[in-house]
């Protein structure tokens, strides 16, 4: 698994670098968008991802939270509430374009899955929990498909998945895709 990141590191600061060569170029390249849909573990599910475009393909780094239950985590005297199961994930993928307004992306990498999970630790007649989390790394998979309605605006429709040791799990979404020439 470290083989498959290193790889994948390099291989993304190779077209980065490239890609520094011309700044306009660079930020003309990226694009964001936010997925709302549902997962297999039979929870409502919200992504987010920002990728560097390349004419046939692209680098992304996506990031999705389950809206299960939400933990209150105690750090350093400040309380914050986190959700239970969220993925960062990085990915490399191709990119088919039937016309101008519709594309198919296809997509692979390593993502990392942090679960937080309740444990009971009574030993006794009181009850007491705490609160776990469990990191795994996993290789997920993605399939996407844009229709771009307006310029640097569109609409996807995803297939994607996660396959860890910790909790895999398939989702299907819909979701807002934006480029950077609304930014300019």
């Amino acid at each position: 698994m470290k083989k498959i990141i290193l790889v994948l590191a390099f291989a993304s600061s190779i077209g980065v670098a490239n890609a520094q060569n011309n700044s306009d170029g660079f930020f003309n390249a990226l694009s964001g968008g936010i997925e709302f849909g549902a997962a297999t573990l039979k929870e409502p599910l919200i992504s987010g991802f920002l990728a560097y475009n390349k004419p046939n393909s692209y680098l992304k780094f996506k990031f999705s939270s389950l809206s299960q239950e939400m933990y209150e985590i105690n750090v350093n005297g400040e309380k914050t509430t986190t959700p239970g199961f969220s993925e960062a994930a990085f990915m490399l993928g191709k990119r088919i374009k039937f016309n101008p307004n519709n594309r198919l992306e296809f997509g692979g990498g390593v993502g990392l899955v942090a679960d937080l999970r309740k444990y009971d630790e009574s030993n006794s007649n009181t009850l007491r929990e705490k609160i776990i989390q469990k990191n795994a790394v996993g290789l997920i998979g993605e399939i996407k498909y844009i229709f771009r309605f307006v310029d640097g605006v569109g609409v996807s429709v995803s297939i994607n998945g996660n396959l860890n040791q910790q909790k895999s799990f398939a989702a299907a979404g819909l979701g807002l895709v934006l480029s950077s020439k609304l930014i300019q």
